[in-house]
């Protein structure tokens, strides 16, 4: 990327993303906790930009430059979380040497701090994806898959997990499509896909309850609107109360800000940024008292 074109995509995204003046006031003063979530998704073993011959993808992508846009803002604002709404695998000759390895190498590398697991991890079936997942050096989350059959699958996810900042505490779980019609028999064996509106309700409550989080972040690998029976991060936000935060995978949307749904406790806010690491996920969220008071988001294109 040049320089000149860098900077300039950088300082568009911090003016996009910046907080409400009130907000900006109340963290300065200490009464407000803030947090940006940087987050990809459905990055399907993109590991260098989109070559000659992509049309207007030429060039761009690539985890080099979302590595450096990751360790911009690291240093220009305290309190980060890096996540993955899943889909790692699948796409470039890199998954079909790699089998995913040198895709989680470069999370790990990347900082990454946590992830789910899409459809599309589960190509090359469960054992593959447990030794891939060696390479992942951050925790995978996901409260819907029953990997009982599993064990050394299970021994990797994480139902739920707690990050905490000064002046505010999160909560990350995660969730991820029904293997009907997407995922083979013998590439789940041992894992079990729950009904993820189910499972989540006694996650979210634990997290709000006896882990007393300020925000609650799904990372969530069932598609922004299917236009159909199946459940997609729209119907989800309406039927489990107590979301704030959900990032999105799976159908590749591209939104340029997240969406707000109106939610039993509030509203949930729902942001997926398209596919092959095209974009970076950025949202800023302000706490107050345990309460958000203010939030922005923006897609940060990786460019060239």
């Amino acid at each position: 990327m040049q320089r000149r074109t860098f900077i300039q995509a950088l300082g568009a995204a911090f003016a996009a993303a910046a907080l409400p003046a009130a907000a900006q006031t109340g963290a300065q003063a200490g009464t407000v906790g803030r947090i940006t979530l940087l987050h990809t998704n459905d990055t399907h073993s993109r590991i260098e930009p989109f070559g000659p011959g992509s049309g207007p993808l030429t060039g761009r992508g690539g985890i080099a430059r979302r590595a450096t846009l990751v360790k911009q803002v690291r240093k220009a604002v305290p309190n980060v979380l890096l996540l993955d709404a899943g889909d790692v695998f699948q796409g470039t000759p890199y998954f079909n040497q790699y089998k995913g390895f040198v895709d989680y190498r470069l999370m790990s590398m990347c900082g990454y701090d946590a992830g789910t697991l899409g459809n599309h991890d589960f190509d090359k079936g469960v054992d593959n994806l447990v030794a891939a997942l060696a390479e992942a050096h951050f925790p995978i989350l996901n409260c819907n898959f029953d990997p009982k059959g599993a064990p050394a699958l299970a021994a990797r996810l994480n139902p739920w997990l707690v990050k905490a900042f000064p002046g505010v505490k999160i909560g990350l779980t995660g969730v991820g499509v029904e293997f009907k019609g997407l995922v083979s028999p013998e590439n789940h064996t041992g894992v079990e896909w729950r009904d993820p509106a189910a499972a989540l309700g006694p996650v979210v409550r634990h997290l709000r309850e006896v882990e007393r989080v300020d925000l609650v972040v799904l990372l969530s690998h069932l598609g922004y609107d299917r236009k159909g029976d199946a459940i997609d991060d729209l119907n989800l936000a309406r039927l489990v109360p107590g979301l704030d935060v959900i990032i999105g995978g799976h159908t590749h949307t591209f939104l340029e800000a997240p969406v707000k749904v109106a939610s039993a406790m509030g509203e949930t806010e729902i942001f997926q940024v398209g596919w092959a690491g095209l974009n970076l996920g950025r949202m800023d969220l302000a706490v107050g008292s345990g309460v958000k008071v203010a939030s922005s988001g923006t897609a940060v294109p990786v460019l060239a």
